[in-house]
């Protein structure tokens, strides 16, 4: 199975568990006459919003390169990430709204053991999501899972909320702690708005990847006909990366050799930095006649 199947079918296993936990809310919600509860549920409801981004964003990410696009189409997973940061900034905008108008209208919250049961048993739902998310977006070196696996902590921030809300009320604090309590939650959130924008922006805007002087160093060890390496640039995601080269190397290697040089130094790129590498390397005669080579 390749890397975007792979990255799908999380997705879906999240889609499932995202909407378990929705309706686990909502219902119990329902039940218990709770609005904070309810509420949660609604906003348990968007994750799987997200789920669905990023599906659609990896299947058009699948795409092969054309003539519009020679450079395929893989940032349209960058782009899916950035959507559900989007989407988490919506909800922080909620948070922020909903807050400041419990400090002037304040709103009771109900006590009940089954909602503070629905609420513990959906925190440890969303721990294992954004874990189980975390870590494959990792492995599949996936901007997509990793943006998505941060939306799902805002859950667990949610949820945590609430049910500190709740249990702080039944022990007689004045319910203004209500929106305290979520203006502290919205901190968090901002925190992660801001992650997901500032890894997925980078790719956009084609930010440097990896330390030109740590490429430097690791060619001319890596080979002995590489002389000199030096104006290098790179970009890309995190699961494929562009780098831009110059080598100097002896006058006499031939066309040949240069190529298969070019060749073999992508190869070990990918394997030093552990991902696929789109090597473009402009070779260089080594013009020195002070300096008698070796």
């Amino acid at each position: 199975m390749d890397r975007t199947n792979k990255i799908i079918n999380v997705l879906v296993i999240i889609l499932v568990l995202n909407l378990l936990v929705a309706i686990t809310k909502l219902i119990f919600g329902q039940l218990l006459n709770s609005n904070s509860l309810t509420a949660d549920g609604f906003h348990s409801l968007t994750d799987t919003f997200s789920n669905i981004i990023g599906i659609i964003g990896m299947k058009l990410a699948r795409k092969p390169a054309d003539k519009k696009h020679p450079y395929g189409y893989q940032k349209y997973e960058t782009l899916a990430g950035l959507t559900i940061g989007f989407l988490l900034f919506g909800i922080l905008l909620q948070i922020i709204v909903s807050a400041i108008d419990r400090f002037i209208n304040p709103v009771e919250i109900e006590f009940s053991i089954p909602a503070i049961i629905a609420i513990v048993l959906t925190i440890f739902i969303n721990i294992f999501v954004a874990v189980f998310e975390y870590r494959y977006g990792r492995k599949l070196q996936s901007e997509v899972l990793i943006s998505d696996s941060i939306h799902t902590k805002s859950d667990i921030f949610i949820s945590i909320g609430v049910l500190i809300t709740i249990i702080l009320i039944k022990l007689n604090v004045p319910v203004i702690i209500d929106p305290i309590v979520s203006l502290i939650i919205a901190v968090f959130i901002f925190k992660s708005c801001v992650e997901i924008f500032k890894s997925n922006i980078g790719v956009l805007v084609d930010k440097k990847v990896v330390d030109e002087e740590i490429i430097k160093k690791f060619l001319m060890e890596a080979d002995e006909e590489v002389l000199d390496v030096h104006r290098v640039r790179s970009r890309g995601k995190l699961d494929y990366i562009y780098i831009d080269l110059h080598i100097i190397t002896r006058p006499e290697l031939s066309v040949e050799k240069a190529h298969e040089l070019s060749h073999k130094l992508e190869k070990l790129l990918e394997d030093h930095l552990g991902r696929r590498v789109d090597l473009n390397c402009h070779i260089e005669p080594f013009e020195d006649p002070h300096i008698e080579l070796h």
